[in-house]
């Protein structure tokens, strides 16, 4: 059956007691949620706690509630497109089984997750707070295979000469070849090179390191950077520095093509699976865990009770060298987490990525050099 419950309120007498307890059910959820008693429903909806904030304007007319004549379970819509799932019991109490439409979330941060492909409009609110709770890593992922990509993109190869010097006034001439590895062009501003000028002389020898803007390198192409030489000396093409923007700047101009969600699961696992760290007291810390970093550097990490902070150290160095982390973000329900290392003073040496789960924490770690380290470690039982 199918009815507007707008007396729901009123103690409506009209119906099976069955649909009226539903219906005063729903009503009472929607009234609470409505004034954010989000503490109050946890007994009933276990779900709502992994809630950011509840957008929900509540009007008794609009409610609406099916039987689906399967095990006393209804179908409740609020209007606004917030609908709910519940299940009653004998005694008039009830629970709800799920939600939709009533988590909320920053415009911007929803809109970047659609972008993403990280939410979808048909998702229940339990597994829509799963996917939000990655977000913030989902960005910090984007940024990070911006990075990688920019420390490749160009490939300098050997020099080539083309012709050698007979003489020592004679001059000689090469080329080093720059090659464009992406499936982007490159412009002549997005970076640099910088020779090494050498004289040989009667007074001695001399060096200079002069920097010039590059040259435009088509796609998946390549261009030739000349030089010359002579038996007085020469250049040297010896770096090529890519020019790279800061987070904000990479992200306030950045498109998502809609794949990068599933990118992300696939390197740290989905956060819509049973995923969570632990449970109960234990979900609080602390956790030790023991691996290695890029397959080859061995580690052992301890994240304190309140998980708040905690350490590591190189078994090379051993625990006397431990460096300080800083949880920045972490979700017990997904174990999305995130670290920070610092060193005596303060200042951030690396950041660590990734998913802990009660046996494994798989990730990666980037060094202040830049230099990325994947590693999948043991958690200690």
């Amino acid at each position: 059956m199918a009815a507007s419950f707008a007396g729901a309120l009123l103690c409506a007498c009209s119906g099976s007691d069955k649909d009226n307890a539903a219906a005063d059910f729903a009503a009472d959820f929607a009234c609470k949620a409505q004034t954010g008693k989000i503490d109050s429903l946890k007994m009933i909806y276990p779900d709502i706690a992994a809630a950011d904030s509840i957008a929900f304007t509540f009007n008794p007319d609009s409610i609406s509630i099916v039987d689906t004549g399967k095990d006393s379970i209804y179908d409740v819509s609020y209007g606004n497109g917030v609908t709910a799932k519940i299940k009653m019991r004998g005694d008039g109490g009830g629970t709800v089984l799920e939600t939709r439409g009533l988590f909320a979330y920053p415009s911007d941060k929803e809109a970047f997750a659609r972008a993403t492909g990280a939410v979808k409009l048909e998702l229940a609110d339990a597994e829509k707070a799963a996917r939000m709770s990655v977000v913030d890593l989902l960005g910090d992922f984007v940024y990070d295979k911006y990075s990688e990509r920019q420390k490749g993109a160009i490939a300098m190869g050997k020099g080539v000469v083309t012709k050698e010097s007979m003489f020592m006034m004679d001059e000689g001439r090469g080329y080093y070849t720059l090659t464009n590895t992406t499936d982007k062009p490159i412009k002549a501003g997005d970076y640099t090179i910088t020779w090494k000028d050498v004289y040989i002389g009667p007074m001695g020898d001399r060096t200079r390191y002069r920097t010039e803007k590059g040259r435009d390198i088509p796609a998946n192409s390549a261009i030739r950077m000349n030089f010359s030489f002579s038996g007085h000396g020469g250049s040297l093409l010896v770096r090529v520095n890519m020019k790279q923007k800061s987070k904000d700047e990479y992200m306030a101009t950045y498109k998502p093509d809609g794949s990068e969600y599933d990118s992300y699961v696939k390197e740290f696992g989905d956060p819509t699976k049973d995923n969570a760290a632990a449970t109960g007291a234990s979900a609080d810390g602390p956790f030790k865990i023991s691996g290695k970093l890029g397959g080859k550097l061995p580690v052992h990490i301890t994240l304190n009770k309140g998980m708040k902070d905690g350490s590591y150290y190189y078994d090379k160095y051993g625990p006397s060298a431990k460096l300080h982390l800083k949880v920045l973000d972490y979700n017990p329900k997904t174990g999305s987490i995130k670290l920070e290392e610092h060193n005596d003073r303060g200042e951030v040496t690396s950041t660590f990525s990734g998913t802990l789960t009660p046996t494994n924490f798989k990730g990666k770690m980037i060094s202040f050099q830049g230099k990325t380290y994947n590693f999948d470690m043991t958690v200690a039982k």
